[in-house]
């Protein structure tokens, strides 16, 4: 079976499990929780392995994922603390509230994380490696965490699908696209030493398929809801075009992770893919900017 099938088939299985978790409300998003943290504890695992340099640093693997678990099931209870969509058993509701602000909670968790981090360096290993231990078990929890616990704000919100909708449909639309393109049509290498295989025909082809697939969705979410969407033309057009410089800026940064580590792929969970990271490396990156976007225009007074 060559690899554009397996790719097909990995999608097949992974798209309608991908809408099931962000739609279904019946377990007041338990299951997208779940489905979180289970791509947390696989991708800091994958990350985890390819940043061991042995004698040289290796990550504190057990701290690092207890610390994944601490900090996303915060941005769990906080999504709960602040969304309107469900119907929340009351007991879980009342320890949501204390984490309504999760902001206040996740720095000092890190501090935490970063103390405890060279309190086992000094007590278990040798002095050699320590910034390096420590800054990978650091660098694993940001680079997993972060966008997904944002995942959930961006669920919690009043549009939170259509946001969904939007961001993680241009970001795989752009690296398919890309891959692709680049089979089909590619014949001017990119130049780059991360990704040599990569062509320039092949990210324009992403490029122009994220921009169609947002304009599709705007028009599809017009039609279904009723409402105009909340991302005027004029707006969603240049954010997609940026977003898809950010998506391939994702796929990069992770090459660049493997290629330090001497790897092809992350792992070999995913048929078609490689690792988790190989499929939503660029999720890593993506998912941040457009959340923090939100969040800026928010602050200026406008809806979102």
């Amino acid at each position: 079976m060559g690899e554009t099938t397996r790719r097909i088939l990995s999608s097949a299985v992974l798209v309608p499990l991908f809408i099931f978790v962000i739609n279904y409300t019946g377990l007041f998003f338990l299951q997208l929780y779940i489905f979180l943290l289970v791509g947390v504890y696989i991708g800091l695992s994958e990350f985890y392995a390819f940043s061991n340099r042995g004698e040289e640093g290796r990550p504190f693997t057990k701290t690092g994922h207890l610390f994944a678990f601490i900090i996303l099931t915060i941005f769990y209870l906080n999504m709960l603390a602040t969304q309107t969509k469900v119907v929340v058993p009351e007991q879980l509701a009342n320890v949501s509230r204390y984490f309504s602000v999760y902001g206040e909670w996740i720095l000092p968790i890190f501090l935490v994380l970063f103390i405890i981090c060279y309190i086992n360096q000094i007590l278990t290993r040798p002095l050699e490696g320590a910034i390096f231990s420590t800054s990978a078990t650091i660098a694993g929890v940001l680079y997993l965490v972060l966008p997904f616990g944002l995942f959930m704000k961006l669920v919690s919100l009043k549009a939170g699908i259509y946001y969904i909708w939007i961001v993680a449909g241009l970001t795989f639309l752009t690296d398919a696209g890309a891959y692709f393109g680049g089979r089909w049509f590619g014949r001017h290498p990119a130049g780059l030493k991360i990704s040599p295989k990569k062509t320039w025909e092949g990210y324009v082809t992403g490029l122009i398929t994220s921009v169609v697939y947002t304009v599709v969705v705007n028009q599809f979410w017009e039609q279904a809801t009723g409402d105009k969407p909340i991302l005027g033309f004029a707006e969603l057009i240049p954010l997609t075009i940026i977003l898809s410089f950010v998506s391939v800026a994702g796929d990069l940064a992770e090459s660049a992770m493997k290629r330090d580590a001497k790897l092809k792929d992350s792992a070999s969970v995913i048929p078609g893919h490689g690792g988790l990271l190989d499929l939503a490396d660029a999720m890593m990156f993506t998912l941040p900017c457009f959340y923090f976007y939100l969040f800026i225009k928010q602050t200026l007074g406008y809806s979102i």
